[in-house]
C-alpha cells in the first residue's frame, strides 16, 4: 500500500510538472524554430557572397595564365544560384583536364570554400558539356573522368556547384518545425484531455443531482428506492416512491387526490381509496424525523407536502 501510494504522489507530481512544462517546452521549440529559420535564410552574408564572386574570378585567371593568354578580360562572373557559379570566358583556348582539375581544386582548397563541388566544362556554341568531373571532400574518392585527354580550342565557359553550406541550420530548422509540431499535438491533447473530464465530470455532477431529490434535510433516491436522513437509509416501496416523486417535484402545493390515484394506481385497473391514504400515513411517518417537513391533508382537496 505504501509502495502503491508513492508512485501514485510521483504520477501527479508528473502531470503537474508536465501541465507546466509543456506550454515552456511549445515557446522554447518556436523559438528555436524561428532562429533556425533566419539562420538558414541569413546563412550567407553580403561580404561572404563578394568573396565568393572574387574567388571565381581569380579562377577564371589562373585558367587564362594556363593556357598563356595574358591579355583577355576576365568577364564577370555569372551567380546561377546561390552555391552555383557560371565563369564565361571571352577567346577560345584549349586545355588538358588534369590541369584545370589542379588549378580550379587548389583555388578552392587555399580560400575556404566547401570541398564537395561539381565541375562542367561547357562549349559555349553548342551548350554542350564536354568535361565534368566532382569532388567529394578530402576523405572521399573524387569522380574524374577523361584525364589526359586534351581538348580542342574553343569557346568555353566553367560551371562550379557547391553543396549547400546550411545543411546544419536546415536541419536544424526542419528539427525545430519537427518539435513544434510535437508539442502542439502534445498541448491539443492535453487541452482535449481536460475539455473531455471536465465534461464527464459535468455530466455525472448532473446525473447525480438528477437522480438525488432533496427534500428539506432528507435525500430522496427514487432509482434506489431509498430515503436518506443523515447516515439512515429509510427504503421505500415502489408505490411510496410514485407519490413521494409527484409531492417533491410540486413542493408546497396541493395535490388533487383524483391525481394520486390515478398516476400510482391506473395500471392496476382498480383504485382503493384506503389504498391512498394508507400509503400517506406511510410516508409521513418516514418523514417525521424532519420537522420542517410536513405532509398534510387538505381536506376536500388533496394533499400537499410543505417544507
Amino acid at each position: 500500500m505504501i509502495v502503491k501510494a508513492i508512485i501514485c504522489n510521483i504520477d501527479s507530481l508528473f502531470l503537474s510538472m508536465k501541465s507546466k512544462i509543456l506550454p515552456f517546452f511549445i515557446v522554447v521549440c518556436l523559438l528555436f524554430t524561428i532562429v533556425s529559420f533566419v539562420a538558414e535564410k541569413s546563412d550567407k552574408s553580403d561580404f561572404e557572397a563578394a568573396k565568393e564572386v572574387i574567388i571565381m574570378r581569380e579562377i577564371s585567371n589562373r585558367v587564362l595564365r594556363y593556357t598563356g593568354d595574358t591579355t583577355s578580360t576576365v568577364l564577370p562572373i555569372h551567380r546561377l544560384a546561390e552555391n552555383e557559379f557560371e565563369i564565361p570566358f571571352e577567346s577560345s583556348f584549349s586545355f588538358k583536364p588534369d590541369s584545370l582539375v589542379r588549378i580550379i581544386d587548389r583555388v578552392i582548397s587555399s580560400n575556404d570554400l566547401p570541398r564537395n563541388y561539381i565541375v562542367n566544362v561547357i562549349e559555349c556554341n553548342t551548350a554542350k558539356v564536354v568535361f565534368g568531373y566532382a569532388v567529394f571532400g578530402v576523405e572521399q574518392k573524387s569522380l574524374v573522368p577523361c584525364l589526359g585527354r586534351q581538348q580542342p580550342s574553343k569557346r568555353y565557359c566553367i560551371n562550379i556547384k557547391f553543396e549547400e553550406s546550411s545543411w546544419l541550420s536546415k536541419h536544424l530548422y526542419l528539427l525545430g518545425l519537427g518539435l513544434l509540431g510535437v508539442g502542439l499535438i502534445a498541448f491539443i491533447a492535453q487541452r482535449f484531455k481536460k475539455t473531455k473530464l471536465t465534461t464527464e465530470q459535468t455530466i455525472e455532477e448532473s446525473l447525480i443531482n438528477k437522480a438525488a431529490i432533496h427534500i428539506g434535510q432528507y435525500e430522496f433516491l427514487p432509482e434506489e428506492l431509498l430515503l436518506v436522513f443523515e447516515a439512515e437509509k429509510i427504503p421505500l416501496t415502489i408505490k411510496e416512491v410514485k407519490l413521494l416523486s409527484i409531492f417533491a417535484n410540486n413542493l408546497n402545493q396541493i395535490i388533487d387526490r383524483n391525481r394520486l390515484q390515478k398516476e400510482v394506481w391506473e395500471d392496476e385497473g382498480i383504485i382503493v381509496g384506503r389504498s391512498l391514504d394508507m400509503f400517506i400515513s406511510k410516508l409521513r411517518k418516514k418523514l417525521e424525523q424532519d420537522p420542517t417537513v410536513k405532509l398534510t391533508n387538505i381536506h376536500g382537496k388533496g394533499y400537499k407536502l410543505e417544507v
